[in-house]
């Protein structure tokens, strides 16, 4: 498999409590050529952008990682272009800040598209859905 670098982008907006198993989510994947990019939309200055901010710290050390603020709220699409902006990936994946993804999904999605490089121009997958803790099927 090519080594492609696959450009994670978040954005957030009011959910710094979500959003830490998120980014573990996207950091711990077994493809490692990632880069992980947050678009903080809260506002510079503002609670939830402090608090997204102290969370943040820890992840800082990670060279995939990259925290990007907006100086004033814009919105959910905003934010992604701005991420988008911002990526340096062959390949881009969209993951909001309440969701994680399991350890093989960009690998999976990577070796997809480079088997069929010229039929796939996007991929999706499958998904559960957990409420309190409790797994529903979504079949």
């Amino acid at each position: 498999m090519k080594d492609v670098l696959v450009s994670i982008i978040i954005p957030t907006y009011k959910r710094h409590a979500l959003l830490e198993k998120t980014i573990e989510s996207a950091l711990n994947q077994t493809y490692k050529n990632i880069e992980v990019i947050v678009v903080d939309d809260n506002g510079l200055g503002s609670q939830a952008q402090i608090k997204t901010e102290e969370m943040i710290n820890q992840f800082e050390v990670d060279s995939r990682f990259h925290y990007i603020t907006h100086k004033v709220n814009k919105n959910g699409a905003a934010a992604r272009n701005t991420g988008f902006k911002y990526s340096s990936g062959d390949f881009i994946m969209f993951l909001d800040d309440d969701d994680f993804i399991l350890p093989d999904k960009i690998s999976a999605h990577v070796e997809l598209h480079q088997q069929s490089p010229k039929e796939f121009g996007a991929s999706y997958s499958y998904y559960k859905r957990y409420k309190h803790g409790n797994l529903f099927d979504v079949s």
